[in-house]
C-alpha cells in the first residue's frame, strides 16, 4: 500500500509538516549555518560574486559613465528603491541567502539585506560602508557621503541621515562593524 505524497497533500498541512520538520531541527540547521567572521566580511566583498557584478550592471544601466565621484548618491538611490522590492522576514532560523535565491523570491531577513546593500554600495566604488551589528542584534549599513553620515535601515529601506543616525546609535550602541576591507569591535573596551 503505498502512502499519500507530500505534494499531493492541501498546502495548509503540508505546511504544518515543514514547520513540524524546521522547529525539531531548527538548532542543527543553525549551526551549520554559523560562518565565521572572516566568511561574512567576504559577503560584502565586490569581487567574489558574478550575480552581484550582474545587479550592479542592470541598476546603473543608464549610467553608462558612471563615476563614484559624480554618481555614486544616484546609485545609492537606485539601490534603495531595488531594495524596496525585497520583503524583510525575520526567520525562526537564521541562514544565509545567495543573491539569486533572495532576487527569485524578493524576500530576505535584515541581515542579509544589509549584506546585499553594503555589498552593492562597495561595489560603486566606496571604501567607507559598514555593516553595522548592535548591541540589540539590529544591523544596518553606515556609509559617508559629501560630508554627511547616512544609515541605511534594512527593514524599512530608509534611508537616514546625519543626527538621526546619532540617534538611532546612541539608543542603540554599536557591537561592531565590518565591511570586506575592515573589522571594528566595539565591546572590547
Amino acid at each position: 500500500m503505498e502512502g499519500e505524497k507530500v505534494s499531493d497533500m492541501d498546502p495548509e498541512t503540508r505546511l504544518k509538516i515543514y514547520l513540524l520538520i524546521l522547529n525539531r531541527y531548527k538548532d542543527m540547521i543553525a549551526e551549520k549555518e554559523t560562518k565565521t567572521i572572516s566568511e561574512i566580511r567576504q559577503m560584502v566583498s565586490p569581487y567574489n560574486s558574478e550575480p552581484l557584478k550582474k545587479l550592479k550592471e542592470e541598476l546603473l544601466s543608464d549610467m553608462s559613465d558612471y563615476s563614484y565621484e559624480n554618481n555614486f548618491f544616484t546609485a545609492v538611490e537606485k539601490t534603495i528603491e531595488y531594495m524596496k522590492k525585497i520583503r524583510t522576514c525575520e526567520f525562526i532560523i537564521p541562514f544565509w541567502m545567495t543573491l539569486k535565491e533572495i532576487n527569485e523570491l524578493k524576500i530576505t531577513d535584515s541581515a542579509n539585506k544589509a549584506l546585499l546593500f553594503a555589498a552593492l554600495l562597495r561595489s560603486y566604488g566606496s571604501e567607507n560602508v559598514k555593516v553595522v551589528v548592535t548591541k540589540n542584534r539590529k544591523q544596518y549599513v553606515r556609509f559617508e557621503w559629501g560630508g554627511d553620515d547616512y544609515l541605511f535601515v534594512p527593514e524599512s529601506g530608509s534611508l537616514l541621515r546625519n543626527e538621526d543616525v546619532t540617534k538611532i546609535l546612541e539608543s542603540d550602541p554599536p557591537s561592531y562593524a565590518f565591511s570586506d576591507l575592515a573589522y571594528e569591535n566595539y565591546e572590547e573596551e
